[in-house]
């Protein structure tokens, strides 16, 4: 039985299921042709990634400087193979170059070492900004300028930025969170792949979850997992081993995608998506596109 989960991030508008649909047919696909649950699994988080309506690849986050993109990704399948890739700038797919990482003697590279490994595994330079990402970066500057951020960003209004500024531009006074993910079971096999263009306002250098095996994903013959929010939250509580772990334990993968969203309070935005041998499941506190293969029909929000 082929069962896929595809979300592009909590918090973003459920109208935005088809690009979720899309990289689930884009898995489907890849499944047909054959390939292993782990490659088709990226091949949906390409679909995603270059969608610029996904905080991935295309459609990644300014930092808070404007000028610097850095995006995570990972990948891993049930066989414990895991790769990934931690702030790395001007490269079109991150997803693809953690399913190079996974092929290495290495589980994670970062920044600009990861850079020069992408080059020297064929992939060509590529600038990710586009007009949404500085749409999206102008509006943050706003929220902060004004004191009207949500509350998962509230702590930025009490920090003086100018302590703790790392970027190469002199710090200046400032006058969206998101990760996509597609969760794979195929042929008694499970995948996991996802990706982030951050989350606004960051610093340079920061890596949330996505990167970090059992806090952004997990996979293993029980199943595989994939989370999405404030990624240092979900890293403290290494949120996607510990619904994999209530799945081992006997929680259907909806129940534990729910019991694992209930960790958190209100203010926080989480979301989760898991597949196993026998269902799927996916859950959220903010409103988040996703749409799922269950076997026999293409379902969504």
């Amino acid at each position: 039985m082929i069962r896929v989960v595809a979300h592009g991030g909590v918090g973003g508008p459920a109208s935005h299921a088809d690009g979720c649909r899309a990289a689930v047919q884009a898995v489907l696909a890849a499944l047909d042709a054959a390939d292993l649950a782990l490659d088709a699994a990226v091949a949906g988080a390409v679909i995603l990634e270059d969608d610029p309506r996904f905080n991935a690849g295309t459609g990644s986050s300014y930092r808070l400087d404007g000028k610097t993109i850095e995006m995570d990704a990972a990948v891993m399948d049930g066989g414990g193979r895991i790769g990934a890739v931690a702030a790395i700038r001007r490269v079109k797919n991150p997803v693809l170059v953690a399913r190079r990482v996974a092929d290495s003697p290495h589980i994670l590279l970062a920044g600009e070492p990861a850079v020069r490994f992408a080059r020297a595994q064929g992939f060509p330079d590529h600038d990710p900004a586009t007009r949404e990402a500085r749409e999206k970066y102008e509006e943050v500057v706003r929220q902060l300028t004004k004191g009207e951020v949500p509350p998962s960003r509230r702590r930025w209004l009490e920090i003086d930025l100018s302590k703790f500024w790392n970027f190469e531009v002199p710090y200046a006074k400032l006058a969206p969170t998101g990760t996509i993910g597609v969760a794979v079971h195929a042929l008694g096999r499970t995948a996991v792949a996802l990706s982030t263009g951050g989350a606004s306002p960051m610093l340079a250098g920061r890596v949330g979850d996505t990167p970090l095996p059992g806090a952004g994903f997990w996979a293993g013959p029980a199943g595989s997992v994939a989370a999405t929010g404030i990624g240092e939250e979900i890293a403290r509580k290494l949120l996607s081993k510990w619904v994999y772990d209530r799945i081992e334990e006997g929680a259907s993968p909806a129940g534990a995608c729910r019991e694992g969203v209930a960790l958190y309070p209100d203010e926080i935005p989480i979301g989760l998506i898991a597949v196993t041998p026998a269902g799927w499941g996916a859950a959220n506190n903010r409103e988040m596109p996703w749409a799922a293969w269950t076997g026999d029909a293409l379902v969504g929000p």
